[in-house]
């Protein structure tokens, strides 16, 4: 095992996972707790017993969850940046007011 892979048991399953930068062992393995309960989760409410299935399924919502948030931002991003140029404007017109020639 390279010494950045993180060896993790998933669903009695041992598996190999790559280290991602920035992110402490105790930070992977909440990670790995997330992706088991939900697995846990989609093979109580859907019935599926196939693994692979529910692997895949859980992968979907998590991408689905991650592109619903990064949606979100930018959304929130480019707010911001019209409530920023708004606010520049407002300055830029209180000091060309407040200047005398």
């Amino acid at each position: 095992m390279a010494n950045n892979d993180y060896e993790v048991k998933v669903r009695g399953r041992f598996i190999k996972l790559p280290a991602v930068d920035g992110l402490s062992e105790l930070e992977m393995g909440t990670i790995v707790s997330q992706i088991t309960d939900e697995m846990t989760k989609i093979e109580e409410e859907l019935g599926i017993v196939d693994t692979s299935k529910v692997a895949i399924i859980a992968a979907y919502s998590f991408a689905a969850r991650l592109y619903n948030l990064q949606q979100k931002s930018e959304t929130n991003r480019e707010a911001d940046t019209k409530r920023l140029d708004v606010m520049l404007t407002r300055l830029e017109k209180a000091v060309d007011g407040g200047q005398t020639e």
